[in-house]
């Protein structure tokens, strides 16, 4: 089995940069996945509540603030981070922000091929080992649940509720973004800001009313800005 594409996302106020980074992340498109680019803090905010990435590339120094300040918005973040910056007095911070790494502009070939077999070693590794079980809070009691059992997931404002096999729902007194950090590890994949479907139970996609239906009946709405990474994730399945 061929290692799973790296799906990344770029944060940078420059267009010129964005541009850069991406031609120097298509000489590796056998590796890499370019899911969007953002040019705003504001735009970054909100389109990564919308997708499942493995890293972003974000830049340091932007005029509505910070890389640092920008992360600490990100909570919980279900991602690495690799900083991209001209200014190498940035490097000791940015591994005390836990950064996953960081590249040096103009970014080098030789240094973004070492990051990449970094994150790929890294999602190999979360991969591999996978929990079966996750632990899931309500407000009367906390239970363990089997991944499996899981059909999908609906945000209910801060809560979510859970849809289980066995018909009954759980209301979990954590919002939708921590269950989809929570079950990143296994084949879960975020259809619709409501919606986190477990892809096992996927039956069909109508794309004429980008509408999913679950093998259990239920039909969910896929949202137009993740309908192109949906489609990707079922192409990758059919290759196993």
């Amino acid at each position: 089995m061929e290692p799973a594409m790296i799906s990344v996302a770029i944060l940078d106020d420059e267009p010129k940069s964005i541009l850069s980074l991406e031609y120097e992340l298509s000489l590796f498109e056998n590796r890499i996945e370019i899911i969007n680019t953002f040019s705003t803090v504001a735009d970054a905010l909100s389109g990564l509540n919308q997708m499942s990435i493995d890293c972003l590339f974000l830049d340091i120094e932007m005029p509505q603030m910070d890389g640092f300040r920008f992360l600490e918005k990100i909570n919980p973040r279900n991602f690495e981070v690799v900083f991209v910056t001209a200014y190498s007095e940035y490097a000791i911070q940015a591994i005390r922000e836990h950064a996953f790494d960081y590249l040096l502009k103009p970014v080098d070939g030789e240094d973004l091929d070492r990051v990449l077999t970094k994150l790929e070693d890294k999602k190999k590794q979360t991969q591999t080992t996978p929990h079966e079980k996750i632990l899931l809070n309500t407000d009367q009691e906390l239970r363990m649940i089997r991944t499996k059992e899981i059909i999908y997931c609906e945000s209910e404002g801060s809560y979510t509720c859970v849809h289980l096999i066995c018909g009954s729902k759980l209301m979990v007194s954590k919002n939708l973004k921590h269950l989809q950090s929570q079950l990143q590890q296994f084949p879960f994949f975020r259809i619709h800001h409501s919606y986190l479907i477990n892809m096992d139970h996927f039956e069909l996609l109508d794309k004429s009313q980008s509408q999913v239906l679950m093998k259990s009946g239920e039909s969910l709405p896929l949202s137009r800005l993740r309908k192109k990474e949906f489609l990707e994730v079922l192409k990758n399945q059919l290759k196993y």
